[in-house]
């Protein structure tokens, strides 16, 4: 499923459950995130744009990085391309192609990516694996948070390589301590319809009181 968000925003939703984002600017554009379903991509984004495409990871895992051999660009943070090794054993069970490590580029906490005319900052939130990062984009008020604080109603940190309870919510509370400029930004999660099952509200949709509430919810579980 496609639908355009803004004039410079699309979201594509596959039918794995992942979703991720276009994201247009004056001379390239970005996808973040491309889905765990193996689908081609390319087509639906040409039908839109002709400019030059890069692919931007919000983490890892393959139901995230289906599609990503249409790329000829693909970033990811350095922490997650050390982990790579072990997600793809994890999860080969899923089917999806290994990424190819000579597409593959690494970037670091804080690294712009300059659209022109839209930027995307990378901010890292790590715990669900050790290079998650959100992607901020100041231009459209909004956030692109893959599963840094869940989808809907999970927040799955059972997964090889998740951070305990301290050091995630240690990254939380980093998070939180330099995203009060952000504070009234959109957010778009990795697994939209995880957090739509009809109601007028969708529960848990990622937004920025959820982090002090997922603070919250780490420091109860510590102290039992």
């Amino acid at each position: 499923m496609i639908t355009q968000l803004t004039d410079f925003i699309w979201r594509y939703h596959d039918e794995m459950g992942s979703t991720s984002y276009l994201v247009v600017g004056k001379t390239r554009a970005a996808m973040i995130d491309c889905g765990g379903a193996g689908k081609q991509l390319m087509s639906w984004i040409r039908s839109i744009t002709d400019l030059p495409v890069i692919l931007l990871l919000t983490h890892a895992h393959p139901d995230h990085y289906g599609s990503a051999a249409e790329f000829d660009e693909v970033w990811l943070h350095e922490d997650d391309i050390s982990a790579l090794p072990v997600f793809e054993e994890a999860f080969s069970v899923m089917g999806v192609r290994p990424l190819d490590r000579k597409k593959l580029h690494s970037f670091a906490d804080g690294h712009v990516f300059d659209l022109d005319g839209e930027t995307l900052i990378a901010c890292a939130l790590k715990g669900h694996t050790p290079g998650s990062v959100v992607f901020v984009d100041e231009a459209q008020r909004c956030i692109f948070s893959g599963d840094a604080v869940g989808s809907g109603d999970i927040v799955l940190m059972s997964v090889p390589l998740a951070y305990d309870l301290s050091d995630y919510k240690r990254s939380l509370v980093a998070f939180l301590e330099r995203s009060e400029p952000w504070a009234n930004y959109t957010w778009h999660a990795g697994h939209y319809h995880q957090a739509d099952r009809g109601e007028a509200e969708p529960p848990n949709t990622p937004f920025c009181e959820l982090i002090p509430e997922m603070v919250s919810l780490c420091g109860a579980l510590i102290a039992g």
